[in-house]
């Protein structure tokens, strides 16, 4: 883990994982106040039927002063299905050496890999200029806001609100910080974050929370990335499953000076549906879908976490940008891996292997998998958690995704919903998941509004494409080329510059091809974006 220790195990010799959970995260908390690093800062995103606790030190969904779950469902019912989440990031550099920032549980100081703020110059840390700006590195900003702002922002006596003012759309050079972090809409295309223009933050969904974290900037290890992690997380207030739902749209920047190989992301979560000692996991990777769900009919109350009752939930999360490189359900015995050599470990996990090199094993192929428990429960012969007549418990797992390429000043962006049902029993509310998960995920290929689909601010490498997705003839160029591109689903071709500014943009619905004069854009390199597909143009 980057930047510190591992917690130990959750399970050292509690028999109730709720008592021992509580011991853990109050012994956390207790080290982390101990040390000099930045402290988390919390905040709560409940726009719609769920209320999820956030903070800016590499975890969410869990609130660590009290040590209790932090994504509640329904909202206001103290009944919860996560109990914490974390980021997990490895990758190799060419010589193949390991770099890895992850935790099991993040709660500030050396017992995070990540830390609120920008990558920096490393003399900028310490500094009052860093902390006043990133102290708090987590901001909420709703639709309703950005709609008030953009009809008053020119009325005498309108003050801009807090939310907008104060979004991180300006980096800091002078501090060797990016010049443009969070995503905002520009109106006079200056490159410049000025709310007192119009300009506003680029969002989605009904309310967000964006944060900014960095793997670098406290106790730094050698094994850290040099990477910066943006998330935003934003809810839709519907009448539908959207009302159940919470989006993440990740991205990844590469600060360092090297480019990486076999580039792994992963989501490690801790799930406790109401009593977290009675439950399952499984996972569909046709639906690119982590979930849990009850190990029997009727989820009690106990340990002093409240119980779902009859016909208990099944909570999941999907990706939607990318397929599943692996994911499944996280057994003691990895746990125990993870205690030893953390790194190590849950590199190992990330690509379909144990604590000990061995491969993953589905028993009813007898063939090495990257996802465990991949069977739907409701159907027979298939591999699950009910055919395979485990006893229920506390349940971890992880899902992942991968990247062959990450060079230096290029960007992963990926998307992630957390899907929720509890319409029916404890099977029945499965297939529901799992049906809503194949919903999401054909509006997203079908070119929905995502974030990661309109690709803004980022400047993706050219090897995550399909070089014969997009042909740009010549390049490099004076300016004249001519564009063709297949198989792609999308409704506008922009170019952007270096720094991420809108340069052309033009609607390209039924067509595969377009010539474009883009003489009067200065020498330098661009980047076409066609839905989810970027190539990079060079003008002479």
């Amino acid at each position: 883990m980057s930047g510190g220790h591992q917690a130990p195990s959750p399970k050292l010799t509690f028999t109730k994982p709720y008592l021992m959970k509580k011991f853990l995260f109050a012994f956390i908390t207790i080290q982390a106040f101990m040390s000099t690093a930045q402290q988390p800062t919390y905040m709560p995103l409940d726009h719609n039927n769920v209320s999820c606790l956030l903070d800016d030190e590499g975890g969410f969904f869990n609130n660590l002063q009290s040590g209790l779950a932090g994504y509640e469902i329904p909202k206001n019912s103290g009944l919860s299905t996560i109990f914490s989440g974390s980021y997990w990031i490895g990758a190799q550099d060419v010589n193949g050496n390991l770099y890895m920032s992850a935790a099991k549980y993040s709660a500030g100081g050396s017992w995070s890999a990540f830390h609120g703020g920008p990558i920096a110059d490393a003399s900028a840390y310490g500094t009052m200029a860093y902390a006043n700006a990133y102290g708090d590195a987590i901001w909420k900003v709703s639709k309703q806001e950005i709609l008030t702002h953009q009809a008053n922002f020119q009325s005498p006596g309108y003050l801009v609100p807090t939310a907008i003012a104060s979004w991180p759309g300006n980096g800091q050079a002078n501090l060797g910080i990016a010049p443009i972090l969070a995503p905002f809409i520009d109106l006079n295309h200056n490159g410049l974050y000025e709310p007192a223009l119009g300009d506003y933050p680029d969002i989605r969904g009904d309310e967000a929370v964006y944060i900014i974290m960095n793997d670098n900037s406290y106790q730094p290890d050698g094994n850290q990335l040099g990477i910066e992690l943006h998330a935003m997380f934003y809810q839709y207030s519907t009448g539908n499953y959207l009302n159940n739902t919470t989006f993440l749209t990740l991205r990844v920047y590469n600060r360092s000076n090297r480019t990486y190989y076999n580039f792994h992301e992963g989501l490690y979560l801790d799930f406790d549906l109401g009593n977290y000692s009675d439950d399952y996991i499984g996972c569909d990777p046709s639906n690119r879908l982590l979930y849990a769900y009850n190990g029997d009919d009727f989820d009690e109350s106990d340990g002093g976490q409240i119980g779902y009752g009859a016909n208990p939930p099944c909570q999941g999360v999907l990706c939607l940008s990318h397929p599943l490189e692996s994911a499944g359900r996280l057994t003691g015995s990895m746990d125990a891996g993870m205690n030893t050599s953390f790194d190590t470990t849950a590199w190992l996990l990330m690509n379909g292997q144990n604590s000990d090199s061995s491969y993953w094993m589905n028993p009813l192929t007898n063939t090495a998998t990257q996802f465990l428990y991949d069977g739907n429960p409701n159907l027979p012969n298939t591999w699950s958690e009910v055919s395979s007549n485990n006893s229920p418990g506390d349940r971890r797992g992880m899902l992942c995704i991968s990247e062959a390429l990450f060079p230096q000043n290029s960007t992963v962006c990926s998307d992630y919903a957390f899907v929720y049902d509890r319409s029916g029993d404890r099977l029945n509310n499965v297939q529901q998941v799992i049906n809503i998960s194949g919903a999401l995920l054909n509006s997203y290929q079908s070119g929905g509004n995502y974030p990661c689909l309109s690709n803004a601010f980022n400047e993706l490498s050219d090897e995550t494409l399909s070089p014969s997705e997009i042909v740009v003839y010549p390049n490099p160029s004076n300016g004249k080329i001519q564009i063709t591109w297949n198989n792609i689903q999308a409704k506008r071709l922009e170019i952007r510059s270096m720094q991420g500014a809108l340069v052309y943009v033009e609607s390209i619905e039924n067509i595969s091809s377009k010539t474009l004069d883009l003489t009067v854009l200065a020498k330098g390199i661009y980047f076409v974006h066609i839905g989810t597909q970027m190539q990079r143009i060079i003008l002479e």
